[in-house]
């Protein structure tokens, strides 16, 4: 005999696979200089000009951790420019020639865009009398999501060159360390395709 699913039963699984999807990230533009013959980079100061600060914290401490999976050696920046949110050049230099750095990631938020909404209850043609103006005052409107725009570039220390610039597009997030994860899973991919990075 054949089980029928409730319409509810069914409405509820796809909501659940929905929220614990895995964020999806997009490189829209990506540009390399074909003239950098450095090789594979070995030490990277990541900088996150993320808001909040436990956001940056979180990005920085990640892809970190990704690099080092893959053998480079990465720096968090906040872990050797503490309090400081907009430190300034001269103390950045002092700090990438101290750490004997050979490059640096900087990852910018560019812009967060909805993604759009739905009804959770079908708009009624007709809202007269009470039943109506119930129905209507019981509609929510629910976010589908966001779509998360970030800018990255990675600079060569030594001239102080950039080498690679990306713009990405993370989409229908569950949490932020997802929408983080997603952006720094496409950002290590390029890396790696283009060589500058084991």
């Amino acid at each position: 005999m054949k089980r029928i699913i409730p319409f509810y039963y069914l409405l509820a699984i796809i909501s659940f696979l929905v929220m614990n999807s895995c964020a999806t990230t997009s490189l829209t533009s990506v540009w390399m200089d074909d003239k950098y013959q450095g090789g594979a980079l070995k030490n990277i100061l990541v900088i996150g000009v993320i808001e909040p600060q436990t956001l940056r914290k979180y990005f920085e401490d990640e892809l970190v951790r990704q690099l080092k999976i893959n053998g480079t050696k990465g720096v968090p920046s906040y872990t050797v420019l503490r309090d400081e949110r907009m430190p300034e050049q001269t103390k950045i230099e002092l700090k990438i020639k101290e750490l004997g750095m050979d490059s640096v990631l900087v990852a910018r938020l560019v812009d967060v865009l909805d993604a759009g909404t739905y009804l959770t209850y079908p708009p009624y043609v007709n809202y007269g009398g009470l039943y109506g103006y119930y129905a209507l005052c019981c509609q929510n409107i629910v976010s589908i999501g966001y779509n998360v725009k970030f800018e990255t570039k990675v600079f060569e220390a030594k001239y102080n060159k950039l080498i690679w610039s990306a713009l990405s597009e993370t989409s229908l997030e569950k949490s932020s360390e997802n929408m983080t994860r997603s952006f720094i899973t496409a950002i290590m991919i390029d890396l790696y395709n283009k060589k500058l990075i084991q």
